[in-house]
């Protein structure tokens, strides 16, 4: 199969075109798997989060148990109460069980069984579930690690707060009960924000069931040799003669190495650009001159980044009220990740600290955000006239 760039989904290094993500998961599995830390990847939508814990998986099996859920796949209706969302989760640990081999070799069979049991009792708990897994964790014969992805899908669940409760309590004292080795959760939202979901009074704005998190601070932005090294595997197969690093260099100015924008504007400039006038030769195509090119079709497509963009935007006012002062006044504001509006657009992405100050994460999205907020004035005035 012909590899392509991909921005649907996550992506496989067999079939798209890529950034290799071997140094990343080394130093995730350094600095923090293997140290037995509890933390979350919250970063902006179609930031490589999944993409990023399924490669992880990988690279972790042979060194651990890894228990990999996406909790996308669990409908709200399995987070009714406790005894529904119990029986579905030992239900999806148990289609794991008997999809893949490695988990079901490693994994001690009777622990897993009683686990399996408390689907037959009449009343279930999470308590109940947690004592089970800890048994599981200690027969078992590596360590386990549970990765969960899109925990948004349910952050305003009770059941769900219930459950990172849990997995906090058996954390704090796993020195007397087996737990998980370590855990990883993947989401948008800073999970204190979860809690701020179902609590809306400030007095529990911050108390998080997760404060036992380690901070995540790897960069999951590509820098442009990484993009050189993605484009380098491209220009094998095709031979452009593109210059490589100045086309690196040049998508690298407009995304700041936002994953899915890097990824947008390569697809863009293999099946968009070529064709079009003044662009009729590879060489045209893979040039500044036709990133530019891919970067304004890009920036007149509709996408789902795009319309969470729109959407947060509408959504909080502050956030806009901040972006538009940055964008339209130019003023200059200090960075500090105690302000909510402030804390808000670096945990969406849209924008970043630079030099102790506030700034767009990218020209892609200030350019997005002004050509929306022009637009919008401009429908307004012709109301009004």
């Amino acid at each position: 199969m012909r590899r392509y760039f991909n921005t649907e989904g996550w992506c496989k290094p067999d079939r798209h075109y890529m950034v290799r993500l071997d140094e990343r998961l080394d130093r995730i599995k350094r600095l923090y798997v293997d140290k037995g830390k509890y933390f979350i990847i919250n970063r902006g939508r179609q930031y490589g989060k999944t993409t990023t814990l399924k490669a992880l998986a990988e690279y972790l099996k042979d060194d651990y148990i890894m228990i990999a859920m996406d909790f996308q796949l669990m409908s709200n209706a399995n987070f009714a109460d406790e005894q529904t969302f119990v029986i579905k989760f030992i239900n999806y640990m148990e289609d794991l069980f008997s999809e893949q081999e490695m988990f079901r070799e490693k994994m001690d069979a009777e622990a897993f069984n009683n686990l399996i049991f408390l689907k037959e009792k009449e009343e279930v708990s999470i308590d109940m579930l947690f004592r089970g897994l800890s048994k599981l964790c200690g027969a078992s014969e590596k360590p386990i690690v549970m990765i969960i992805d899109e925990v948004d899908s349910v952050s305003n669940n009770q059941v769900f707060i219930d459950f990172l409760a849990m997995l906090r309590g058996y954390y704090l004292g796993r020195e007397e009960k087996a737990a998980f080795h370590s855990v990883i959760l993947a989401a948008v939202y800073d999970i204190k924000n979860l809690k701020l979901k179902i609590r809306s009074d400030k007095e529990h704005r911050y108390n998080s069931p997760w404060n036992i998190a380690a901070k995540f601070n790897i960069d999951m932005f590509f820098d442009a040799n990484q993009i050189c090294s993605m484009l380098e595997e491209y220009e094998t197969d095709h031979q452009t003669g593109m210059n490589i690093k100045t086309v690196a260099e040049e998508i690298y100015q407009y995304t700041s190495g936002y994953p899915y924008l890097v990824s947008a504007v390569c697809k863009y400039l293999d099946e968009e650009v070529p064709g079009k006038k003044g662009y009729e030769n590879n060489m045209t195509v893979w040039s500044p001159r036709g990133v530019a090119e891919a970067v304004k079709i890009l920036l007149n497509e509709k996408s789902p980044l795009f319309d969470s963009m729109a959407k947060q935007l509408d959504a909080y006012k502050d956030l806009r009220n901040l972006i538009e002062e940055i964008l339209y006044q130019g003023k200059r504001i200090p960075f500090s990740p105690d302000a909510a509006s402030v804390d808000m657009g670096c945990m969406f992405g849209f924008l970043k600290e630079k030099d102790g100050q506030v700034v767009m994460a990218n020209r892609i999205f200030e350019m997005r955000m002004l050509n929306k907020f022009i637009t919008e004035e401009a429908l307004k005035r012709n109301d009004i006239d």
